[in-house]
């Protein structure tokens, strides 16, 4: 069959009927497993009406809706519906194989979002000279880590231009950006197809395993929605966005979060947690002596940090959740609670309640409630431990095991945040007449009826669509490791390698999921001990986590701290809220982040690059309409930077100390080094910088400036570690005498004149600790 001409995205999508390709085993087969011949079915979708098309064909009827959804011609919701029909004689069931619908699109210089499977998975956007290759079968082998990814199930072709999105995809190009995501992942896994080479795009559903009776439907739906380029002043799109901000992805992840609302009004706002967490430090090997020394240090030095989380390693074996490990926690996990708790901190606690250790009780106690393969082996669901099964979840027995556990860790044990891990391990492959993605909706349904909301919880290792609105929170990469990347895995096409360069690219490219759950970047390393980090890298992944993450949690032994380190960690108090507005590609690994803080407009930059990245205009304010041209003087705007205080601060004897802090104009050509993040906020009052959190400015709450009186009055936040700081002010050059500076309500005097670079001049002052 032929195809029409290709259009662009939005107009594809709304206008031209696919070509449909099934897969399926026909009813009267469904029984014969030893004949079993699979039957395809390729067909158009013809016109019938503007909105609505349908197709018959030997044992489904087709139908494609077309619902727009306002006036302004930018958003529509698109549904297939299959309809199974067939004589209840020849069998109970249509075993459903494969589907995917095919239309041409008009591809070139478009840039589209390539999401990974789940949160593990490596996630960016790709272009035209994208490609994403398979595992290498040999490190599989070895590894058993395509268990991990869809390696088995997916095809990667792993041929530049060939690009694919789970769940959900934007295309942007200088014109607008198109979105378009699943409404249906509970029948399974969808994969947007972009191809390149030939101009097509490919809607993939895979319901492998599914099945369909006399008179049952499949439905499919999404949400097609697009903002224009240059819509900055435009009324309509600014109502869309809090703060007025302009934001393209802010808007397009707002409208649809809303079809996972209850409240189609209703917004969500995570909270902003900071804390510790046991398994980058200790791994498997932690000890009650560990979790005491970590709680004491913390309390010693007066972090104010929320949660406390204890991770794999108390119990004696993956899946016996509630035998614990005496020898190592002689007190129990009752007892680290309370003392948790006791300290001021929320108690987390590691479980994987999918996941269930070759060595474990439950497999020699109650083999019966594993998933077997079809030749009734024990299904391998993941590599870790040397290798795990995976629990049945819909077997009655254990069902109730995991009441019990979860009644035991949130009524007995009293823990507030549950960090779940490994869940894709429930859905490995279709069984019972379900999909994967549809055995991962229910694995999610259920973790939802066991913590019935008792405690938060954060997910880990879940394709993310299944938590979104059910999850507090969830990772959205891979792990971090004390190391950058992985060289080997990353030769191997491993994508979800623990690397913190592979954690930090997804995080980068995941911030707008902050609509749907609080985000999880996983931890940063500060430490110098068992950390083969650069200062350059601790100092991004701290940076990155904590202007992009809801729950920023570390693993570092403090003792181990030098005081650079302390200044560092004690500097992300109190954590950051900021209200991310855009993140773009300035060089092939290279990135700004734009965002408003207390009512300051900030830009990072960072360079995940080993190599230098140099590039003038990179503090300019992004202009997208041609009518809003910047006829600002661009000598005239300044921004402050506040250095890498690992860095910044080292002397040698034959070199100068670096510059802690710098003053730049905004057409200046930055340069930054590989792996170098830089933070730079806007000056447009009084305020000229300060040293005493990493997002200059944050560490205070109010700002008020009275020219009348020549006063400013400056209120500091609660939760700021207790150090001494500087603050600068700007100096108006045609008032003669300095202002005078309240902090808190007590008088403080403008020491002396840093700086003056034509119209900027700067006085400090030093706030005590």
């Amino acid at each position: 069959m032929t195809l029409t001409t290709p259009t662009r995205p939005y107009e594809t999508l709304h206008t031209i009927n696919p070509i449909m390709m099934i897969t399926y085993i026909p009813p009267h087969q469904e029984n014969n497993t030893q004949q079993q011949v699979t039957t395809t079915k390729t067909t158009t979708i013809h016109d019938e009406s503007e909105t609505t098309t349908t197709r018959s064909l030997q044992h489904f009827t087709v139908n494609r809706k077309i619902q727009d959804k306002n006036q302004n011609n930018d958003q529509f919701e698109l549904t297939y519906t299959l309809k199974a029909h067939f004589d209840d004689k020849q069998g109970d069931t249509i075993e459903l194989r494969y589907l995917e619908f095919t239309t041409p699109m008009e591809l070139t210089g478009q840039i589209m979002m390539a999401d990974g499977y789940q949160c593990w998975t490596h996630s960016r956007e790709m272009d035209l000279n994208g490609r994403l290759p398979p595992i290498s079968k040999t490190v599989a082998w070895w590894t058993w880590f395509n268990l991990q990814g869809d390696y088995d199930f997916f095809d990667y072709t792993g041929v530049p231009g060939e690009i694919h999105s789970n769940s959900y995809t934007y295309f942007r190009d200088d014109q607008e950006t198109i979105f378009i995501g699943s409404l249906s992942e509970d029948s399974g896994y969808t994969y947007f197809k972009a191809d390149y080479n030939k101009n097509y795009f490919r809607i993939y559903k895979d319901i492998d395993g599914l099945t369909l009776r006399n008179g049952e439907t499949l439905t499919l739906r999404f949400v097609v929605t697009r903002v224009p380029q240059m819509i900055e002043g435009d009324n309509d799109y600014d109502q869309e966005n809090d703060n007025n901000h302009y934001s393209i992805m802010n808007i397009l992840w707002k409208r649809y979060a809303t079809y996972f609302y209850n409240d189609p009004i209703q917004t969500y706002q995570p909270r902003h947690l900071t804390g510790w967490t046991s398994w980058y430090n200790y791994y498997e090997r932690v000890t009650e002596a560990d979790v005491m020394k970590s709680l004491t240090s913390f309390i010693d030095h007066k972090y104010p940090i929320d949660v406390f989380q204890i991770d794999d390693g108390y119990q004696r074996a993956i899946g016996d959740w509630l035998d614990i490990n005496y020898d190592k926690f002689p007190h129990g996990m009752h007892y680290l609670s309370n003392v948790i708790q006791e300290a001021g901190y929320i108690p987390g606690l590691w479980v994987a309640p999918f996941a269930v250790g070759f060595t474990s009780k439950i497999v020699k106690e109650h083999p019966d409630w594993l998933i077997k393969n079809k030749d009734g082996s024990h299904l391998v669901a993941g590599p870790n431990w040397g290798g795990f099964y995976a629990l049945d979840m819909y077997h009655p027995e254990a069902r109730d095991y995991l009441r019990q556990v979860f009644d035991t860790i949130l009524n007995d044990w009293n823990y507030r945040l549950l960090k779940l891990d490994f869940i894709f391990a429930a859905s490995i492959i279709p069984r019972q007449g379900k999909s994967r993605g549809q055995l991962l909706w229910e694995a999610c349904e259920f973790i939802e009826e066991l913590v019935d909301k008792r405690a938060m919880i954060l997910g880990s290792g879940v394709p993310l669509a299944a938590t979104w609105h059910r999850f507090e929170y969830n990772r959205v990469s891979s792990d971090a490791s004390p190391f950058w990347d992985h060289s080997l895995l990353r030769l191997a096409n491993v994508r979800e390698r623990v690397a913190t360069m592979n954690a930090l690219t997804s995080t980068l490219h995941r911030w707008p999921m902050k609509h749907m759950f609080g985000v999880d970047p996983d931890v940063f390393f500060l430490r110098s001990n068992d950390n083969k980090l650069s200062d350059e890298e601790c100092h991004s992944s701290c940076v990155i986590n904590s202007i992009v993450g809801h729950l920023t949690l570390m693993s570092d032994d403090l003792t181990q701290y030098d005081d650079d380190r302390h200044r560092l960690y004690a500097s992300t108090f109190p954590k950051v809220q900021p209200d991310i507005q855009r993140m773009i590609p300035i060089g092939p690994t290279a990135y700004r982040i734009d965002f408003h803080a207390n009512h300051r407009h900030y830009i990072t930059l960072t360079n995940l690059s080993p190599t230098p990245f140099k590039a003038e205009n990179l503090l300019r304010d992004i202009q997208y309409s041609s009518s809003s041209s910047n006829n600002n003087d661009d000598n005239a705007i300044y921004y402050y930077e506040y250095k890498n205080i690992l860095t910044s601060s080292m002397t040698k004897a034959w070199l100068a100390p670096p510059k802690e802090k710098e003053w730049v104009r905004q057409n200046v050509t930055l340069m930054l080094k590989p792996h170098e993040t830089r933070t730079f906020v806007k000056i447009t009052d009084q305020f000229a910088g300060s040293t005493g959190h990493i997002v200059p400015g944050w560490e205070i709450e109010s700002w008020k400036e009275s020219f009348k009186d020549n006063t400013i009055h400056i209120y500091l936040r609660q939760g700021r570690m207790p150090q001494s700081f500087d603050l600068f002010i700007r100096l108006n050059h045609q008032q003669e005498n300095k202002p005078t500076v309240f902090v808190n309500d007590q008088p403080i005097s403008i020491q002396e004149q840093l700086l003056e670079m034509n119209d900027l001049q700067v006085g400090k002052i030093t706030i005590p600790s």
